[in-house]
């Protein structure tokens, strides 16, 4: 008698267990793939717009440099300029 009652249990089970298994979705599955795709969507726009911001307050920051701030960028350019012609002369003179 107990071997038939385990027999019939774990019949019992093993129905159960297939009958879960299968890949069919319920209202609740399909709500929380839609909520998942929300939130995907919202987090790019999120990005999105934190990308736009941080590009709109670098160009301010760029525009916002005083007249000192210029002065030193094209300083700062002519000593360039001038390292490189200072190269290219002393190139040409050692070729000579």
């Amino acid at each position: 008698m107990n071997k038939f009652i385990l027999l019939v249990s774990l019949v019992f089970l093993s129905l159960t267990l297939i009958s879960c298994s299968g890949k069919q979705e319920g209202p609740a599955e399909k709500a929380g793939k839609e909520i998942d795709k929300s939130i995907d969507s919202g987090k790019k726009a999120v990005d999105s717009v934190i990308e736009k911001a941080t590009e709109r307050i670098e160009e301010l920051s760029d525009a916002s440099d005083g007249p000192a701030e210029q002065a030193g960028k094209k300083i700062d350019k002519a000593l360039e300029d001038a390292a490189d012609k200072v190269e290219e002369i002393s190139e040409e003179l050692k070729e000579k």
